[in-house]
């Protein structure tokens, strides 16, 4: 009972003082009463986060960023404007030989039991909403915001789970969410504050009724308090069809993740990956025809490829306008138990690049990719003691960053110029436009940056389709003659949906975090409107491959669901 009441003082005492705005500050305040009480021991800083959500329920403390902000641990986790979730579905097999991918009983080919998200769903019977849940809890629990939540599905080829599976997957997923605010209301008894999990299943909770559909699922999370505001799947690039395409936007899914793995096509074959550049280029044009982000995966390091071959088949994806991906993730190529692989390794007939090799080739690539895209990844989390051979540096990208200032080469991709915790301004920001040709059609890479150095606080992605300048008809009937914006997102840390401003007496001090809800969005979706005004006159309409929890937004603008997609016809007048 004591400690309860020397952790309200110190919220009570928080939430008074506006002033209070950084968390050596709030140190100040948490010693001022712990010496009052003559205690030298703090109150755990996640018992302090849980008793302010017990408050917040109680309405006798305020809501507010500034104190959340404080309070936060890992803010790492939402500065780039959303909370990202990984999910991992069960074992179904895999319609791939990929003689690099290990093979466990139980698991998703190419996953490893030791992987931190492989150890998250097996404790979760690999079940969508449990994996949910517990992921928001933890990221509750350390003070993160939950309203904007970037599902990652991953796993085996999504493309080849039955339909049922997949239907059913993906309302838990949205039901995880819409149930968490119930969630909230639920005080834990496990007693421990180190465990992220929940003690009390939420399919009791008497005010939660689950979704009978997903169509239900999908229309609740539009207003709930934990948003799905983006969707992505891993699959081949040879399952991407137009029909799978539509399936994938009626589960409300918006990036894909494909492997390209290099741009040689007998090296693909000799990896026995069984699809080459022909059907990575059709992938990429049907997804991005569709609206979607494409994530390319990239291997250095493959059988028979070189240092050299590997900078050409870089070269190559961004060169060549019929790929030009989105999104990148780039896994050098490492050696693991259960693999075809690990027996050319075992024979000698396959030697990975050591430290030496690998480091200034993974600085020489990431020095290629241009500011259109963002480099996600560049090593896969698998534990050291699971690799036979290959880098074990799981600080690879640390690492490679020194090199690169070394050789001279800089960053200039999304990743690596966002806000996050810097101190830019954004009320410095101005609007930035890049054109490039990609996949047969036109794009166009909206930002708002820092004139000064570039750096990045917004985002948005406008498409010409290939069916514009083809004349053909579009496979999805409502995005004929229309532009499409692919991607609008705004970074640095992430606000609530229902936070609209700040007060102007502690502006300066959250600067780092104020980049959402200034007027970006709406900055940036004007520019597509006056481009395709000013260059596209048999452009009619505007069609944006928006998140399940992203539509009230559009809707608020004129926008209209139309079959999966929010639609806006053009004023030319």
């Amino acid at each position: 009972m004591e400690q309860t009441i020397i952790i309200d003082e110190i919220l009570f005492s928080l939430a008074k003082n506006q002033n209070i705005t950084t968390k050596e500050a709030f140190h100040k305040i948490k010693n001022e009463v712990l010496a009052k009480y003559q205690v030298s021991e703090w109150p755990s800083h996640i018992r302090m986060i849980e008793r302010y959500e017990e408050l917040l329920t109680l309405s006798e403390i305020p809501d507010e960023i500034r104190i959340r902000k404080v309070l936060r641990k890992r803010a790492v986790r939402s500065l780039s404007g959303v909370s990202v979730i990984s999910l991992l579905t069960k074992f179904w097999g895999c319609p791939g030989k990929c003689i690099y991918c290990p093979t466990y009983e139980g698991l998703p080919k190419s996953y490893i039991s030791d992987e931190p998200a492989v150890q998250r769903a097996e404790m979760n019977a690999f079940d969508p909403f449990r994996q949910v849940q517990n992921r928001l809890q933890s990221l509750r629990m350390t003070g993160n915001a939950i309203s904007k939540c970037d599902v990652r599905i991953i796993g085996g080829t999504w493309s080849v789970y039955p339909v049922a599976y997949q239907e059913d997957f993906i309302k838990q997923i949205y039901d995880a969410h819409t149930a968490f605010e119930y969630t909230i209301r639920t005080k834990s008894e496990n007693g421990g504050e180190n465990n992220p999990f929940l003690s009390a299943s939420i399919d009791s909770h008497p005010d939660w009724i689950p979704s009978q559909t997903l169509e239900e699922a999908k229309k609740r999370n539009e207003t709930a308090k934990s948003r799905v505001i983006g969707m992505a799947i891993e699959t081949r690039p040879d399952w991407i069809t137009p029909e799978e395409i539509i399936r994938l936007r009626q589960y409300g899914v918006t990036r894909v993740e494909i492997g390209y793995q290099t741009t040689h096509d007998y090296i693909n074959e000799l990896n026995k990956r069984w699809h080459g550049n022909k059907e990575s280029i059709e992938a990429t044009r049907l997804l991005k025809d569709a609206g979607f982000k494409v994530v390319a995966h990239m291997m250095p390091g493959l059988v028979w490829a070189t240092p050299e071959l590997d900078r050409l088949a870089m070269n190559e994806v961004f060169a060549n306008s019929l790929y030009r991906p989105d999104e990148l993730k780039i896994y050098p190529m490492v050696v693991t138990p259960n693999s075809e692989l690990t027996e050319l390794w075992e024979r000698w007939e396959f030697v990975p690049y050591e430290d030496d090799i690998l480091i200034p080739l993974m600085a020489e690539l990431q020095g290629m990719i241009p500011e259109y895209v963002r480099l996600n990844r560049m090593y896969r989390d698998i534990p050291a003691h699971e690799i036979l051979a290959g880098s074990k540096l799981a600080n690879l990208r640390q690492v490679t960053e020194i090199a690169m200032r070394a050789r001279g080469i800089t960053r200039h991709d999304i990743s690596a110029r966002e806000i996050r915790a810097r101190a830019n301004n954004p009320q410095d920001a101005i609007l930035d436009v890049i054109f490039y040709e990609a996949s047969d059609g036109h794009e166009y890479f909206i930002q708002m940056i820092d004139p000064v150095d570039r750096t990045l606080f917004g985002v948005c992605r406008m498409r010409i389709p290939s069916q514009i300048f083809t004349g053909e008809s579009h496979f999805i009937p409502e995005l004929d003659n229309s532009a499409l914006i692919r991607e609008l997102h705004v970074f640095g840390d992430q606000i609530p949906v229902w936070v609209s401003g700040f007060s102007s007496h502690i502006w300066d001090d959250l600067v780092p975090m104020a980049g959402q809800h200034m007027g970006f969005w709406k900055k940036m979706l004007q520019k597509c409107e006056d481009i395709c005004n000013e260059k596209y006159k048999s452009v009619k309409k505007i069609a944006v491959i928006s998140g399940i929890g992203a539509r009230e937004y559009y809707r608020n603008r004129g926008y209209e669901l139309k079959n999966e997609y929010m639609i806006k016809n053009i004023d030319r007048t």
